[in-house]
């Protein structure tokens, strides 16, 4: 068996920030956890539990706020609207 672990992996304490700039098409993907995500330009937040997916419609910054403690990765999407897995 092969495992390839390429997408980045954060593993973030309750209320971590993490800011994401010009990152439009990115896919936020909450694995544990529970974060918040704002977007600059829009007027809509999002939260995503486990098995949540998010990808930015925006550019400019981006922030997701870890609610508890949870593992999220990010990687390039194909599309820039809201998903679910």
């Amino acid at each position: 068996m092969q495992l390839n672990n390429a997408l980045p992996q954060l593993a973030l304490e309750a209320g971590q920030v993490v800011s994401l700039d010009d990152a439009v098409g990115t896919r936020i993907h909450a694995r544990l956890g529970s974060v918040w995500i704002t977007e600059e330009g829009s007027v809509k937040d999002h939260l995503l539990g486990p098995g949540e997916a998010f990808t930015v419609a925006h550019d400019g910054r981006t922030v997701v706020q870890a609610m508890k403690a949870s593992w999220i990765t990010i990687a390039p999407g194909e599309t820039a609207a809201n998903d679910s897995e």
